[in-house]
């Protein structure tokens, strides 16, 4: 999948290992979208505790709200996505208010197993028809794949009903070409692992979906010379003993295992899946920041940028 192509699609769906940046790397595609003049909402799945709050310094809630022209974020919780999704089925009112007021009633549609990501799924498409696009910040690997499978598993198990309905307007959703997947990474090979394990997991389990785009974060390019390198080793040598030296050849060496990694990672990544991989440097090692996270993703989105031009070219 080209860069262009994930950019340009109605619904990206985000997901990775925790604590790789997909909250990050959502807010930074739809910083961009909504830049370029795209009507953009950034969703939360369920989260008790918003990620998207210290990114634009407003907590997202279940309805959507503008943090900027055009870009817009919220939270998908499950009582509220379950009201809608009620409204929309049931159609008298009242029956809907006995469900709603029964606590036994939404116990038990809160233990049905698939219920939750069915309603959670149909409202994320029922907002695409007031965005130009809408990107998602999934929950981390094995939740994601929890969600993005359960559409499938409804349609083998129900064969009529609200619930068949509305799982085979999620899978058709998920075939469109304006749809897509984008996993996120980093240059560790146990993340490596997850990243490509996750991919054929929901290649095998959700086939509707096609091949993701895969994001590198905190990705350290080739800067050391192989002269660069031969210095520190004999830097090592000959001052191993000199206190003074040892923060400099320590930091030489941590900025040599980083790139390595980052290229072994690089080489495993575009040989599974035969595609480019956006990388992404450590930006917050970069220092200066007056606004913390919020400066972050403006730096990626301005990556993301640098990165269409290329691609372009």
């Amino acid at each position: 999948m080209k860069l262009a192509t994930l950019l340009n699609s109605r619904l990206i769906l985000v997901t990775g290992k925790g604590g790789t940046g997909k909250t990050s790397i959502s807010a930074a595609i739809g910083s961009m979208s909504a830049a370029r003049g795209l009507r953009t909402l950034i969703v939360e799945v369920d989260n008790f505790h918003p990620s998207l709050t210290r990114l634009f310094g407003t907590e997202p809630v279940y309805a959507p709200r503008a943090v900027s022209d055009k870009l817009f974020i919220c939270n998908l919780t499950w009582m509220s996505a379950l009201k809608d999704w009620l409204k929309s089925t049931v159609k008298s009112r009242r029956v809907t208010k006995l469900i709603l007021d029964n606590r036994m009633a939404t116990v038990f549609l809160d233990a049905t197993p698939g219920a939750r990501e069915i309603v959670i799924l149909s409202k994320i498409i029922s907002l695409m028809d007031d965005f130009d696009q809408v990107v998602v910040d999934l929950p981390a690997s094995g939740h994601a794949l929890g969600i993005l499978r359960v559409p499938r598993t409804a349609t083998r198990l129900m064969r009529s009903g609200p619930v068949r309905e509305k799982a085979e307007q999620i899978l058709e959703v998920f075939r469109e070409k304006t749809t897509a997947l984008a996993i996120i990474g980093l240059p560790e090979e146990m993340v490596v692992n997850e990243t490509l394990e996750l991919w054929e997991k929901i290649h095998r389990e959700v086939p509707e979906l096609q091949a993701p785009k895969i994001f590198l974060n905190r990705s350290s390019p080739p800067s050391l010379t192989p002269d660069e390198i031969t210095l520190l080793d004999r830097l090592e040598a000959a001052m191993k003993d000199v206190p003074e030296a040892a923060e400099l050849l320590q930091a030489g060496r941590w900025e040599e295992e980083l790139e390595t990694a980052t290229a072994d990672a690089l080489m495993r990544l575009e040989e599974a899946m035969h595609d480019g991989v956006i990388t992404f440097p450590r930006l917050g090692a970069l220092g200066g920041f007056d606004r913390g996270p919020a400066k972050v993703v403006m730096q990626m989105s301005k990556a993301l940028s640098r990165q269409q031009l290329k691609e372009d070219r």
